[in-house]
C-alpha cells in the first residue's frame, strides 16, 4: 500500500554535480504530482506537516 509523504526529496546520479535537488509533492492517487527542482543550500519548511521539520539540504553530498 502506498502511504505517501507531504513531500518526498531525492538526488539523482547528475543533479550533485549540478547542486540540484528534486522535491516530488502532491501526493494523490499512488503518485506524486508535482516536481520542483530546488539548489543544495535551499531549505524546506516542513513544520506544518507530519514530517514537522525544516530540512537543511546545504550538507547534501556533492559526489
Amino acid at each position: 500500500m502506498f502511504t505517501p509523504l507531504p513531500a518526498y526529496p531525492c538526488t539523482s546520479s547528475s543533479t550533485p554535480y549540478k547542486g540540484e535537488w528534486y522535491l516530488h509533492t502532491l501526493p494523490k492517487d499512488d503518485a506524486y504530482h508535482s516536481l520542483l527542482t530546488l539548489g543544495f543550500g535551499v531549505p524546506v519548511d516542513l513544520t506544518s506537516t507530519v514530517v514537522g521539520l525544516t530540512l537543511q539540504t546545504d550538507d547534501f553530498p556533492r559526489d
